[in-house]
């Protein structure tokens, strides 16, 4: 299958290639996830009846959301922005929580369009992956105003004399931790779009709710 994502994730990712020596097969995998998710989206933008249900359009929101922390996260890497990238990791999280909530129940899916407590997306992320709600914990220190977040910039120089480094602004991550960030991103990426794909064809989430949108076209 040709893969070719638009032109703004082709030049990210072969930048990201270049730039911490990635394997091909990572690159390509990550393009995959974003031509499933453009894929996903004109399916269920599409398909059945031109009233669309409050469920149709959470699933639709939900893809679109994945797309644009997935691209994010990838440009704040390219950038030096470990803060952004640690909230567009989170964000993925809970989506994939969202996900394994609604695939639970599929007639909530209409809550999505209202407050949703990061809670029980947390419980549910832990539930559909073990780990990835001490995985968000960590990253809620980092995206959070909380000391882990407050230090990123201060690095102890001697604690004795208390002497310490400050950095300000962007810093470009080395070979290594470029390479696992893109990684956790396209493991991330590969999770989601296996539930988003079950989304998409559940009709029990599609069809629930009262009508939001006509489509006209």
């Amino acid at each position: 299958m040709a893969i070719e994502p638009f032109s703004d994730e082709r030049d990210v990712l072969e930048g990201l290639e270049r730039a911490f020596t990635l394997e091909r097969d990572l690159v390509i995998g990550i393009a995959q996830d974003f031509n499933a998710l453009a894929s996903m989206f004109e399916k269920v933008a599409t398909d059945g009846e031109n009233e669309m249900a409050a469920g149709r359009v959470v699933v639709l929101g939900l893809i679109n959301h994945t797309h644009q922390l997935l691209i994010g996260g990838l440009h704040s890497l390219q950038v030096g922005n470990g803060h952004v990238w640690s909230a567009c990791v989170r964000g993925l999280m809970e989506i994939f929580g969202a996900c394994v909530l609604i695939l639970e129940n599929p007639q909530i899916a209409p809550n999505f369009l209202q407050h949703v407590k990061a809670g029980k997306l947390r419980a549910a992320a832990e539930r559909g992956k073990p780990g990835l709600g001490t995985d968000i914990d960590r990253l809620n220190e980092i995206v959070h105003p909380g000391p882990r977040a407050i230090l990123a910039g201060i690095k102890a120089a001697d604690v004795e004399t208390r002497s310490a480094h400050f950095h300000f602004g962007l810093k470009l991550p080395t070979v290594y931790e470029g390479r696992e960030g893109v990684i956790v991103l396209g493991n991330l990426a590969d999770l989601i779009v296996g539930k988003l794909n079950a989304l998409s064809s559940k009709s029990e989430a599609l069809l629930s709710g009262k009508t939001k949108v006509i489509r006209t076209r």
